[in-house]
């Protein structure tokens, strides 16, 4: 016999005095091992609970956001059979559009109706005071319309008009619909805007240090006239304060009025700048009545 051997031979019968009664030695030796590999199991599924349940936390907050993500060219992938997760919404786009809510800012909107036919607008608003103004004109069109928003209340005119006109009633934005007669709007509006990138689900992915990629698509309720829906395709730039400074998209309506299906594309730059600045708009002097 060996050394080796022999020091493993009066290991075991060193188990078998200290363990009176138990199995022989190379069955107490294997029981030992199993009972570490036991503990070191339950040790690991332990661990690996603990982090099912952090990544589960991750996984609940990704998907309680109403944001998706894709790098850019990757697709989404899933088991046959398992449940689909939602990826998390970039963090730095998320926070980009909660630091521009909630404050004052400027804006500039332009959008491209066909060859020759653009329509400008600028304006200011505050959320906080519901207080801003609106000019907007359209090539060659040679009329601005106008619009103040004072505490609330609006007041609209046009170019030429020496009178406005108040709407009834109090209000916290801007109306950007009657600043296109009626046509659909939300997407010019900055608050809208944001509303419906952060509760559309819309996929988002970053193609540059401060730029981001979204598509998104919303359907408007149905009226007895009219059916809406629109996708909007384009690209979200930040400033150096980590705020929106431009949303620059495509947005293409598809629909029904009064029976006929009609399909529109309208390029948008929704320009936003000098945020937290205070806005002043005053009160017009001639006021002929209420809309």
């Amino acid at each position: 016999m060996n050394i080796l051997e022999s020091q493993l031979a009066n290991r075991l019968h060193d188990m078998m005095d200290d363990e009176v009664g138990s199995a022989p030695p190379a069955l107490a030796v294997l029981s030992r091992g199993q009972r570490a590999g036991r503990r070191r199991t339950a040790t690991m599924v332990a661990t690996a609970s603990l982090a099912v349940v952090a990544v589960g936390g991750v996984t609940v907050a990704a998907v309680a956001q109403p944001w998706a993500q894709r790098g850019p060219g990757a697709l989404a992938q899933s088991r046959p059979g398992a449940a689909a997760q939602v990826p998390a919404p970039r963090p730095q786009l998320a926070a980009a559009v909660a630091a521009s809510q909630n404050i004052s800012y400027r804006v500039k909107v332009t959008q491209t109706y066909g060859p020759g036919s653009v329509q400008t607008t600028d304006g200011a608003f505050d959320p906080a005071s519901a207080t801003g103004y609106l000019n907007s004109t359209s090539s060659g069109a040679g009329v601005t319309y106008e619009e103040r928003l004072v505490n609330g209340v609006r007041y609209v005119s046009s170019s030429g008009s020496p009178d406005w006109k108040q709407d009834p009633g109090t209000y916290d934005r801007l109306s950007y619909d009657q600043n296109l007669n009626g046509a659909p709007s939300a997407s010019v509006d900055p608050q809208q805007l944001f509303e419906t990138l952060r509760n559309s689900g819309a996929t988002v992915s970053q193609t540059g240090p401060r730029v981001f990629h979204f598509e998104v698509t919303v359907d408007t309720p149905a009226t007895a006239r009219t059916t809406l829906s629109q996708a909007f395709v384009g690209d979200v730039t930040l400033n150096a304060d980590k705020r929106i400074a431009k949303v620059a998209y495509r947005r293409t309506d598809h629909g029904t009025k009064d029976g006929s299906a009609f399909t529109e594309t309208t390029p948008v730059t929704v320009e936003l700048s000098s945020y937290g600045l205070p806005v002043r708009v005053d009160k017009p002097t001639s006021v002929v009545g209420v809309k």
